[in-house]
């Protein structure tokens, strides 16, 4: 039999003074309660009382609140708070854990019962206004105006961060409604602090935008010795982080910001969507900055992305689904103004620059970017692309090659006129009228020609399919310049298809460079824009190093450099030594065609069909390219411990073909790497006749754990990452595929640059001509600020409606038990239950 428990003996373990004193002074209230939740757990800690004592404050949500105007009372008439620290300490303990215990309990009425009582019984006494100043705020020496502090009541609460945790909108909100005014300028609220991994909301200079001109990028931290001045908590500042990325949290908070504004020019309101994809922006960064707690922030990041892609699912249509992806009130903080202005749609860019698949590949997204994808920049007109037949778009693409000289010549002159206008209505669909569509069926068909052919490039797929041509073309040059059949013996006659490589490679290379400036803005790089910067830089250099080679070669022959072409005879790569430049040349000409020939696969990634496959050779180089890693280490390790042992032997004896193959470091390197691929041949290690037996056979001992470690264990391992890899791509293979596509598509629509390589280098030369006048004439910059143009009310408005329905579908979903039409339900049952009783 238990034990019955009796409050006076329970009352001494009481961590709180407060509880105690106020238990003690009203015990004809408190005893039979508190003893009744003593003896009905069958199990207790030390700290019975006070959790017996919060449970009576909880339950009494329909009472008169006997037990919080008891607690005030006690406040009131104890003389030590305010100025003893103990006692002040222990009524800020007492606030916070009972605003704990109700989030913890999952109590909101309790709560919010408890906050009014705070705010409206408790703030307004003098003694308990002027400690919740003491415990929130701190006057900094010489400075006026008060600094909040983050370990008091209302900064970093715990029942506001666990609030926050639960994702319940409804304590959030409670919480966040909370406001007491302290002084004429100071009002307390609840608050969270993620300035920690949220420089950039406090310091414009964090700010992506002007990092450039803000930082020294040769300014190491770590070559300075600059040092923390104090170590960082990286769990409690991700606690907070964590708070803030919840979206009970996002949404009560926009709800809370945004009552009663009027969104005007200057006014940013505090979007949820914007801070989810801001979250989603530092917690991919944070992990990998503190690898230690990579899983942490990767929850972040899948929350961020799940509350993202369920707000666009709200959307009802295409409208509203366009006005979600057109703004982005955090987009400064990825990239530039210029670049701004240049994007169709920057919510789609930042899900790029943060790998948002799940974003980039909803329906939303695609069925409006396939739409700008085949739609005119300039009259509006959508190509009817997806309801061809295959047929027509093979004769189609005929054409587009047939006409390609055509095209660019017609935009040429376009070019030194500032480009092809832009739709003033940003991109939407002109509507004709009939009376201009009757007027342009008079045109003559030679018009109409030279209208199409103008307007061919201004379709965002025409221009995918011009830089098409222009890369097979250059495959065309690239074999005829290897095949060189206009070439002339013992002559350097360098040919019309030398020349093209040079001047398309250079094309080619500025375009690549154009993006990579882009992608490095906004810190998104490409593996497709690295290779193809490094193949156009090989083949240039090759160039470059063949006609150095040629005039160092002829010049060792006393032939002046004029006289090169005509009096020189050496043009075969041979006649100029094995170390000669022309060699180098040579052999890197074969990389780079190697590559041009790989860069195909970059094109295949617009098919749904050859593009996972693209997607997964990609991803299987990055795995071969780590294990190589781990080949390299086994490599060098074993090839010099085997090289040093067989010096120690003698195989002069042996027949040549019986000989070793570890006489040099080179030698042994490369007879173990080529063992990666037909291992097991002891031979390699000399006959039997060799006297040494002892170190040969230590080498044979080493040998058999290189093979061990490499062929049995490091390629099956590759094997075994392979075909996670392949499943992994499989798995949601038109995710992946689709957000490669998106890659692709929008290099084509967020561009000025319409000519493909190499008339692109008319565009550069131009817009470089421009640039020089404008800064020999000083004339200003010319800045177009798209975002003066977002419809701040419009957007905030599809935002508060969004929030409803999500936070509806949130309550009405699966993981609740109990949905909202229970609830509704079961109050209509009860209604028409007592009117049947009472009627």
């Amino acid at each position: 039999m238990s034990k019955t428990r009796k409050v006076g003996d329970e009352l001494k373990r009481s961590r709180n003074q407060i509880i105690k004193d106020v238990i003690k002074n009203n015990h004809d209230f408190f005893d039979h309660k508190i003893e009744k939740r003593l003896n009905s757990h069958q199990s207790f800690n030390s700290n019975g009382i006070d959790e017996a004592f919060f449970d009576i404050i909880l339950e009494d949500e329909n009472d008169d609140c006997k037990p919080l105007e008891l607690i005030r009372t006690e406040i009131v008439n104890n003389g030590k708070i305010g100025f003893d620290t103990t006692c002040s300490d222990a009524l800020k303990i007492l606030l916070g854990d009972l605003l704990l215990e109700c989030v913890e309990k999952e109590k909101t009425v309790a709560l919010k019962k408890v906050l009014n009582w705070i705010q409206f019984e408790l703030a307004p006494i003098n003694k308990v206004k002027g400690l919740l100043k003491d415990w929130n705020y701190e006057k900094a020496i010489g400075l006026d105006r008060s600094t909040p502090k983050w370990n008091g009541l209302t900064g970093n609460s715990q029942a506001m961060i666990r609030a926050c945790e639960k994702d319940d909108f409804w304590m959030v909100s409670a919480l966040m409604s909370f406001r007491v005014s302290l002084t004429d300028q100071i009002e307390d609220t609840f608050r969270i602090d993620d300035s920690e991994f949220k420089p950039c909301e406090n310091d414009v200079r964090e700010q992506f935008k002007n990092r450039f001109t803000a930082r020294n990028f040769f300014t190491f931290p770590l070559s300075k010795r600059k040092y923390l001045e104090k170590a960082n908590d990286i769990l409690h500042h991700y606690n907070s982080f964590y708070a803030v990325s919840k979206p009970a949290y996002l949404i009560a908070r926009a709800e809370k910001e945004n009552k009663n504004t009027k969104f005007e020019m200057d006014v940013t309101p505090y979007d949820p969507i914007s801070e989810a994809f801001h979250n989603l922006h530092i917690a991919r960064i944070q992990s990998f900055r503190n690898v230690e707690y990579r899983n942490k922030f990767k929850t972040v990041k899948r929350e961020s992305k799940e509350f993202i892609v369920k707000m666009l699912d709200r959307c009802e249509n295409c409208e509203e689904a366009r006005l979600f992806l057109l703004q982005d009130y955090k987009i400064d903080h990825y990239f530039t103004d210029a670049m701004i202005d240049e994007m169709p749609y920057p919510r789609i860019e930042v899900a790029v620059a943060d790998k948002h698949e799940e974003f980039v590949a909803h329906d939303y997204c695609q069925q409006i970017l396939r739409e700008k994808w085949l739609q005119s920049d300039v009259t509006g007109e959508i190509m009817q692309w997806h309801s061809s037949k295959m047929y027509e778009k093979v004769f189609y693409f005929i054409d587009c090659v047939l006409l390609y000289p055509l095209h660019i010549l017609m935009y040429i002159p376009t070019v030194f006129c500032g480009g092809y206008p832009k739709n003033k209505e940003g991109y939407q669909r002109q509507i004709t009228s009939e009376a201009e569509m009757e007027e342009e069926t008079q045109f003559c068909c030679g018009l109409k020609l030279i209208r199409q052919s103008w307007l061919h490039l201004s379709f965002p797929i025409n221009r995918f399919i011009a830089n098409t041509i222009s890369h097979l073309l250059f495959l065309i040059i690239i074999v005829l310049n290897s095949e060189n059949p206009e070439d002339e013996d013992r002559k350097i006659d360098p040919d019309w298809y030398d020349f093209g490589i040079i001047v398309m490679a250079v094309g080619f290379l500025a375009t690549e460079c154009r993006d990579l400036w882009k992608r490095f803005k906004g810190k998104n790089f490409s593996f497709w824009n690295f290779f193809g910067i490094s193949l156009y830089l090989i083949l240039l250099g090759s160039k470059a190093t063949i006609v150095i080679g040629y005039v160092l070669g002829c010049g060792e022959l006393d032939i002046p450099v004029g006289r090169i072409l005509q009096d020189c005879k050496l043009d075969t790569p041979d006649e100029h030594g094995r170390n000669s430049p022309v060699v180098v040349g040579y052999s890197f000409l074969g990389i780079g065609i190697t590559m041009s020939f790989i860069k195909l696969i970059y094109f295949c990634q617009i098919d749904p069909t050859t593009g996972p496959i693209a997607i997964s050779i990609k991803k299987i180089v990055k795995d071969i390219v780590l294990v190589t890693v781990t080949h390299l280490i086994f490599l060098f390790s074993f090839g010099l411990g085997i090289y040093y042992i067989m010096q120690a032997t003698n195989d002069v004896k042996c027949e040549e073909d019986g000989r070793h193959m570890f006489h040099t470091p080179g030698d042994s390197f490369k007879a173990l790497f080529w063992n990666l691929f037909d291992p097991g041949k002891i031979e390699q290690l000399g006959c039997k006749s060799i006297p040494e037996k002892a170190p040969r056979y230590l080498g044979m001992g080493l040998f058999f754990m290189f093979l061990l470690f490499n062929v049995v264990i490091l390629m099956n391992a590759l094997i075994a990452i392979m075909n996670s890899t392949l499943n992994a791509v499989n798995m949601d293979k038109i995710k992946q595929w689709k957000f490669a596509r998106t890659g692709i598509w929008l290099q084509y629509i967020s561009t000025n640059f319409i000519l493909p390589c190499p008339f692109n280098l008319i565009e550069f030369l131009v817009l470089f001509v421009r640039f020089v006048y404008a800064k020999c004439t000083c004339q200003p910059k010319e800045q177009k600020n798209l975002r003066k143009e977002w419809n701040k009310a419009r957007y905030m408005s599809l935002v508060e409606k969004l929030s409803e329905r999500y936070r509806i579908h949130e309550e009405d979903s699966d993981k609740n038990d109990i949905t909202r039409e229970d609830i509704e339900n079961t109050k209509q049952d009860i209604i028409h239950a007592l009117r049947k009783s009472y009627g």
